[in-house]
């Protein structure tokens, strides 16, 4: 049941929204695409920081699909095993890092009340290693992953998530695929533009942030107004 004036539950992606993603990705995607180069599967090539980035957000076959679609999902996933080793390596030993006020942003939102849960299109490996590397369980209490819940779309995961938490919600993310679950769900979200996602994929959001800061401005304006679609 859902508790009429309390604090929203928000539902919060994480690589792009609350990890600055690119400092480990960048390194960890050619290393991985090398073990296919050297395995002589596929051609030796370059990605663009532009190219990498527009694979934030994405489950691992999506992201591999939308930036080499030529190579098989067969060969493809042997590359993709290699690159979530690689970031996990790297966020394990340090390399990792959140976007600047993360930390601050959430821990003002904790201290008025909001209950936060971790919703990522990725493997439970990775989630395990980013919430012990950067203490997300001083903030997060619910932790829902892509490969869990057998790769479904956020939209569906989201129905556990319902289930389990308390509402009224907020949607928090910097992906089309962030903004879908609150247009599935009829819940106000937010796009964060820091992120990796376009300005054009967010601008159905109810509102765009600017940094993390401005994301507890935005909640309790949200709040203020009301929700819509939270009953």
């Amino acid at each position: 049941m859902e508790l009429k004036g309390s604090p929203s539950t928000l539902v919060f992606d994480f690589d792009g929204t609350l990890h600055d993603s690119m400092y480990t990705y960048r390194q960890a995607f050619p290393s991985g695409y090398q073990t296919l180069v050297d395995a002589g599967l596929v051609r030796p090539r370059s990605f663009t920081r532009e190219e990498l980035a527009g694979n934030i957000g994405l489950t691992a076959r999506e992201a591999w699909g939308r930036l080499v679609p030529e190579i098989p999902w067969e060969v493809a996933s042997r590359g993709a095993a290699a690159v979530g080793a690689a970031m996990r390596r790297l966020i394990a030993d340090g390399s990792g890092r959140l976007f600047p006020g993360t930390d601050r942003m959430l821990d003002a939102l904790k201290e008025t009340g909001h209950e936060m849960v971790f919703l990522s299109n990725c493997a439970t490996p990775y989630q395990e290693t980013a919430r012990k590397a950067f203490g997300l369980d001083r903030w997060m209490s619910g932790f829902y992953n892509a490969e869990e819940f057998g790769w479904i779309p956020k939209e569906r995961i989201f129905e556990t998530i319902r289930q389990e938490h308390a509402g009224p919600y907020i949607i928090i993310g910097d992906r089309y695929k962030d903004i879908l679950v609150a247009h599935v769900h009829g819940l106000p979200c937010i796009g964060c533009i820091y992120g990796y996602g376009t300005r054009e994929e967010l601008e159905s959001a109810t509102y765009l942030a600017g940094s993390p800061e401005q994301v507890v401005e935005l909640v309790a304006l949200i709040e203020l107004r009301g929700h819509e679609g939270n009953s």
